[in-house]
């Protein structure tokens, strides 16, 4: 019986805090930058905009190989009882 491995609370808080403070940062950065005429600090908001996306895409990732990971360690258990049940019969 495989079960969802879901994330942890903490998880999923912490990657929307740091996702929310690089986009409010990369927000303020454009706005800042509109306002002063400054295009350098412009392209720096969008980067920073941009990379709080990037968060969410690396965090998908982490809890699929989290969950890729756990499905392997339930085939090793699986695979070792299979040995320990084989062993007891012989």
């Amino acid at each position: 019986m495989a079960r969802a491995l879901r994330p942890s609370l903490a998880s999923r808080t912490l990657t929307v805090l740091a996702a929310a403070f690089l986009a409010f940062d990369g927000a303020s950065l454009v706005a800042a930058g509109v306002w002063l005429s400054k295009p350098l600090m412009v392209i720096i908001g969008i980067c920073l905009f941009a990379s709080s996306g990037l968060v969410f895409l690396y965090w998908r990732r982490h809890q699929r190989r989290v969950q890729e990971i756990a499905e392997a360690r339930r085939a090793i258990v699986a695979d070792a009882r299979a040995l320990r049940d084989l062993a007891r019969g012989n």
